[in-house]
């Protein structure tokens, strides 16, 4: 029986991180869909109220992303192998005031 639990426990942990990663996706989607203009955030707040689902976000969007958010967001793009949006996320990301240290 230990043996079982354990195998259960396993198959937790992995159907958890395959929900982890759907919600990541839907969250970067959605943050890529407003950052390239194609949709407003309250646009998009709408559409996903009216199909009854819940809007995330990777980032606060009232205060917007962080340098670190785009990074990740052009990571994430890198390994998906969708390279313009990688491209339009540096242009993004170049925009941002440089901080003199």
């Amino acid at each position: 029986m230990p043996q079982d639990k354990e195998k259960d426990d396993i198959l937790d942990q992995i159907e958890q991180m395959q929900l982890d990663a759907i919600i990541l996706e839907q969250a970067y989607e959605n943050a890529w869909l407003v950052l390239s203009g194609q949709i407003t955030f309250d646009e998009l707040m709408g559409n996903q109220f009216e199909v009854g689902r819940e809007l995330i976000m990777p980032y606060d969007p009232e205060s917007g992303p962080s340098e670190d958010d785009i990074q990740n967001m052009i990571s994430f793009f890198i390994d998906t192998e969708e390279y313009e949006r990688c491209a339009k996320l540096q242009t993004i990301l170049a925009s941002f005031p440089q901080i003199s240290e």
